[in-house]
């Protein structure tokens, strides 16, 4: 089963070197690929915990911002210092 006067044991040689390269590149893809998942999982998990901080953090500005809120909702008094109440009593004063 000689081919272009290449040996027997170099045909299995060969390939056996090809099918040693091609294990070896399916070890390697293997290892990529459970890196990238590692690397993905972790990135969701920060992002996991970035997100509750934040929430928690939004809900005590709100809690703090509606506290305000509440003391600043009391009635106003309309005052006569707005400029149409100045307006008006400048009027008032130049007929006098």
């Amino acid at each position: 089963m000689s081919s272009r006067g290449i040996s027997n044991d170099e045909v299995r040689r060969r390939a056996q070197v090809r099918a040693d390269k091609a294990e070896q590149r399916k070890t390697e893809a293997t290892k990529a690929l459970k890196a990238q998942q590692t690397m993905r999982e972790a990135e969701q998990a920060k992002t996991e915990r970035l997100r509750a901080l934040r929430l928690a953090r939004d809900a005590e500005e709100a809690a703090a911002n509606a506290g305000k809120q509440e003391a600043v909702k009391a009635p106003r008094r309309k005052s006569s210092s707005s400029p149409a109440a100045g307006q008006a009593n400048k009027k008032a004063v130049s007929r006098s």
